[in-house]
């Protein structure tokens, strides 16, 4: 799993390419339209013509993000895995992959969450794409039931643990500078995949 690029000639990606990055490097307050439209190589008008605002930008860049990054191209590698615990291993890998590489989008949404002036919808928005997302997870521990590998468990609220566990993780990235993600994770997966083990 990787960031989303911009093809060739495609305005409306390349400014999302470029809000991302805006976004991330300077902070969603911080960054205007003016800020936007000299990354993309556009025009203001150009931004406009394709979104109503800042709000609407960035709304559409999370949006575009985890559509690119877990997406069917980018989860694809999971059908060539032998068993539920491989592929929940990869899934899970992939999104720290993609933690790395935007390092800050969690933070980043609360400020965008927080200058908002409708945060029920600011909310929906980060929380529909949490829904979509889980969906994945659960049914990777339904199939790991299913087929007798995995114990029989709640996987609707063990994926929002794995979830919330992941936001922590995010949240430390940022407040603690040596905070070592990669080892975290590694005895996080190991945990969890021996407590997912059936009984022999």
């Amino acid at each position: 799993m990787s960031t989303p690029t911009s093809p060739p000639g495609d305005t409306r990606a390349r400014i999302m390419t470029a809000a991302h990055a805006c976004f991330l490097d300077q902070g969603y307050h911080n960054t205007t339209m003016d800020d936007i439209a000299v990354a993309s190589g556009t025009s203001k008008g150009t931004l406009y013509w394709h979104f109503q605002s800042k709000h609407d930008l960035f709304a559409s860049t999370i949006r575009w993000f985890f559509e690119n990054a877990f997406g069917e191209e980018a989860l694809a590698p999971l059908e060539g895995c032998d068993n539920a615990a491989d592929r929940l291993r990869l899934l899970i890998e992939g999104a720290v992959v993609v933690m790395e590489q935007a390092a800050g989008l969690f933070n980043l949404f609360l400020e965008f969450w927080a200058s908002s002036d409708d945060r029920e919808q600011a909310s929906h928005l980060w929380l529909d794409l949490l829904v979509e997302y889980k969906q994945i997870f659960t049914g990777v521990i339904n199939q790991g039931i299913a087929s007798g590998e995995f114990r029989t468990i709640d996987a609707d609220a063990l994926t929002w643990a794995l979830m919330a566990t992941y936001d922590g993780f995010a949240a430390y990235m940022m407040i603690k500078p040596d905070f070592d993600l990669m080892r975290s994770h590694a005895a996080f997966v190991e945990v969890l995949l021996k407590g997912l083990e059936a009984e022999p």
